[in-house]
């Protein structure tokens, strides 16, 4: 695809798309049927484009894996129907003192993990020092704590240097036991145990994740979904094809390529809301040509992203112009004109012109992705505007394990340029300080960019509840990063489901990694008395 553009058409008829799915699915039709059913024990299956790496809290970044960890694992507070969260392994609100610099939490007395032992302060303790300990992928969502502490068997004491702003977001940190994992961290990581309405009965990485409803749950409500499991398909014309055979239950995301056509093809129906995912182009500043910041910006004349979003991610997502989602960007009244205005049209000559002014080495740029077809879409249109610029380009599309491992390298052998995806809150923060501050360099930002006064105000954002003082460091912080080419801001995402008719009371959360969503609120996620 060195011209850039889509192989997609988003004009396929009704007749050709139901054509390609039957040629796609005829043999995998023959002696399947639903797996939904009606019994004690109805089975939901999930075909998602995102694959489960692992089920370490500590060491989940991926949507997949916090997709799955979520069913296993509950934290002191977990998110209500909307971004508000609400009491769950606590036993009530957060009790602050020394002006908000120490919160205390008392534990609920009913909360057991699977195995039957109570959850304790120490447990606590535990999940909320050892990432930082390990230099976890989650140390960030961490470390603004000073010290964490067991007060007693059911109390817990955070102390804070300064007030933490997402400290609610913060707390929603699963609980891990802390006996049961050091004891073999290796094994934990594919058959753990947690306090949250599911056990893992199965574990396959990057492949599939097979849970089973804990009926002695402590909490309410019970799932009325007896097994969930997960399961990785790796396009999106596939994943359709197994909602029409009834492979799976539900597929998830929808791609822009079949939304139109789900409920032509299969007895289901799109859910949709719109969340806090984005994509990114990002650029190596540890080695390698992207270090010169004529080389990025020569390589942001080389892709029209507007055409892109509109083929890519239209209408399940739309374009943005810094790295925060646009209903985060509006929350806050960024200057979201301004940072449009500082993104450069696709035009061919100015790049090749400052490439030649570069006098950049001549080999190949390496664009690194996973093997999300939207990445993949996005690497090869920005390769195409390179080749069109008589600039050589490889995009090199790695499974989520490789890739996750590739991207945070800082080796100009593994990348010049990746397509990240950030998948956070309503806080600017979790946008913010994993992708792009030096101290998560090398675990969660690729980026390696270490300009301090950006970092300084990063860090300050952090320290004060003060709302204006923080937009006003986010802004200057987000301007510096789009000025110096730091990254290109791609689009956000929304997130979204196209489920089978049976499944009755699905709804999609707008933070990702809180879906599939099948035990909370007033109603449970269950089948269908008719189906």
């Amino acid at each position: 695809m060195a011209d850039g553009t889509n192989a997609r058409s988003d004009g396929a008829t009704r007749r050709e798309l139901l054509a390609a799915v039957s040629g796609a699915s005829s043999a995998a039709l023959a002696g399947c049927s639903t797996t939904l059913g009606t019994g004690p024990d109805p089975t939901f299956r999930v075909g998602t484009l995102r694959p489960p790496i692992t089920l370490d809290p500590f060491d989940a970044i991926s949507i997949g894996s916090e997709q799955a960890i979520g069913r296993v694992f509950d934290g002191l507070y977990e998110y209500g129907e909307g971004i508000d969260t609400v009491p769950k392994l606590a036993a009530g609100e957060p009790q602050f003192e020394n002006d908000r610099r120490e919160v205390v939490v008392e534990l609920e007395d009913s909360a057991r993990f699977h195995n039957d032992r109570e959850v304790v302060a120490d447990d606590v303790v535990y999940s909320f020092t050892a990432p930082l300990e390990e230099d976890a992928p989650t140390a960030w969502r961490v470390s603004p704590f000073d010290s964490v502490e067991a007060v007693d068997e059911r109390t817990v004491r955070f102390t804070l240097a300064e007030p933490y702003p997402a400290l609610e977001h913060a707390l929603t940190q699963p609980i891990v036991p802390r006996q049961e994992r050091e004891d073999d961290p290796e094994a934990f990581a594919t058959d753990p145990i947690g306090a949250g309405p599911f056990e893992a009965v199965s574990f396959s990485e990057e492949k599939k994740a097979t849970l089973r409803r804990w009926d002695d749950y402590w909490d309410e409500p019970t799932p009325a979904i007896g097994r969930l499991t997960v399961a990785y398909v790796e396009f999106p014309m596939t994943q359709l094809s197994s909602l029409r055979t009834n492979r799976n239950d539900a597929i998830e995301p929808v791609s822009p390529t079949i939304v139109a056509h789900v409920s032509d093809v299969a007895n289901a129906s799109v859910k949709r809301r719109r969340g806090y995912t984005s994509f990114y182009f990002g650029f190596n500043l540890n080695e390698g040509p992207t270090t010169d910041p004529k080389v990025r910006e020569a390589i942001s004349y080389c892709i029209d992203l507007e055409k892109a979003v509109s083929e890519f991610v239209e209408p399940m997502g739309q374009r943005q112009y810094g790295p925060l989602p646009p209903q985060v960007a509006d929350e806050w009244d960024m200057p979201t004109e301004e940072w449009a205005a500082l993104a450069n049209e696709k035009n061919t000559e100015r790049a090749r012109q400052l490439f030649r002014e570069a006098d950049a080495a001549s080999g190949q740029l390496r664009i690194l992705t996973s093997m999300d077809p939207k990445h993949k879409e996005f690497g090869e249109a920005l390769a195409g505007g390179l080749r069109d610029a008589s600039r050589g380009a490889l995009v090199v599309s790695v499974p989520e394990t490789s890739f996750l491992e590739r991207y945070v390298s800082g080796s100009e052998r593994d990348y010049s340029v990746f397509v990240g995806e950030i998948s956070g809150t309503p806080d600017p923060d979790s946008h913010l300080y994993p992708a792009f501050h030096e101290n998560a360099a090398g675990v969660t930002n690729g980026t390696f960019y270490r300009e301090d006064a950006v970092m300084e105000r990063l860090s300050a954002a952090r320290e004060t509840t003060n709302r204006e003082r923080r937009r006003r460091l986010y802004e200057a912080a987000i301007t510096r990063l789009l000025e110096d080419r730091v990254c290109l801001p791609i689009c956000s995402f929304e997130n979204s489901f196209a489920v089978d008719a049976g499944l009755e009371n699905f709804r999609v959360h707008p933070i990702a990694k809180v879906n599939p969503r099948l035990a909370a609120g007033d109603e449970v996620a269950r089948v269908r008395s008719d189906s």
